[in-house]
């Protein structure tokens, strides 16, 4: 696949309380009736405590913003929740009756840096949510005790299928990049659920580390006539965010194919440092690609577009 870069769509404004750092995890979806690409994204106030908020893009041309509503739609959690540090969006799906978001929730911590667990919240509108609860529908086990986080989920034939960040450790982490930094040891792992609110996960990663990675990021499943596809965050210990992308046939099987990924950080500008976080969407038979550039999200999120190699 190739992908032609289309700009930078929307970065911190830095004109409300909320909004002065990062426009961070886009995720798109597409209002037929308003013939509009919905993008949530999380962007935080000057503590770096993130809430969850959206724009309007034409489908025609998503760097061109046609709404703006500048409200936040799922505020940080009660004191001593999961999420009182901060909430980012990493899914959204429409159910049979509601649609659901999925979304990490963050608190802040002394000997580790912090903890990440996946949330719920459901509306009616895709204009307000509530939490289905105030306990993460993905709560620590014993071999995931800080990060279950930013969950991607695919509803089809009345099941919920989920794929997901999933911390294994804490390592100082040395090097020119990472300038010897404690940082979590995370891979990608699957769930089912009938409910979309009690999940059965597995045990075994959907892939393994290779060589200097150290873990994936924000997963984010598409599925095309063809099979699955799944692009993600590759975190190395040389070198700084990148994306990956993998394909299979029934969303368990993976066969990584990273160097078919077509796109990479440019030259200069926004996302000259780094790319991750992608998510993908087609529309009027057109695939974007929306993604985070340099320092994790800090300069905003842009767009690209798939064209034909």
């Amino acid at each position: 696949m190739k992908w032609k870069k289309l700009g930078l769509v929307c970065a911190p404004s830095k004109k409300l309380w909320w909004n002065q750092l990062y426009a961070i995890l886009p995720t798109p979806v597409y209002l037929d009736n308003l013939d509009l690409i919905r993008v949530f994204f999380a962007t935080t106030c000057e503590q770096k405590f993130g809430r969850i908020t959206y724009i309007d893009l034409d489908p025609e041309q998503p760097t061109n913003i046609i709404f703006n509503p500048k409200n936040i739609v799922l505020d940080v959690g009660v004191k001593g929740a999961f999420d009182d540090c901060g909430v980012n969006v990493s899914s959204v799906i429409k159910t049979d009756s509601d649609y659901f978001m999925y979304y990490a929730g963050y608190q802040r911590h002394f000997r580790t840096p912090f903890s990440i667990l996946s949330g719920l919240a459901i509306s009616k509108d895709l204009e307000t949510f509530k939490r289905n609860s105030q306990t993460p529908v993905l709560e620590r086990i014993d071999t995931e005790l800080d990060l279950r986080s930013a969950p991607t989920v695919l509803y089809e034939a009345g099941k919920f299928r989920m794929w997901y960040v999933a911390g294994k450790k804490w390592e100082m982490i040395e090097g020119e990049v990472h300038k010897n930094k404690l940082m979590p040891i995370y891979e990608l792992k699957y769930g089912e659920s009938n409910d979309g609110k009690t999940w059965d996960t597995s045990e075994d990663p959907v892939f393994n580390l290779h060589e200097d990675e150290f873990g994936f990021g924000r997963p984010y499943i598409f599925k095309d006539k063809d099979n699955y596809k799944l692009f993600y965050s590759i975190r190395r210990k040389s070198v700084s965010y990148r994306l990956g992308f993998a394909e299979s046939n029934n969303g368990c099987d993976w066969v990584r194919k990273d160097s078919q990924i077509g796109i990479d950080v440019s030259n200069e500008g926004w996302d000259s440092e780094m790319i991750c976080y992608p998510a993908v969407i087609t529309v009027h038979d057109k695939t974007y690609l929306f993604y985070n550039g340099n320092n994790n999200g800090e300069t905003g999120f842009g767009v690209a577009e798939l064209v034909e190699e």
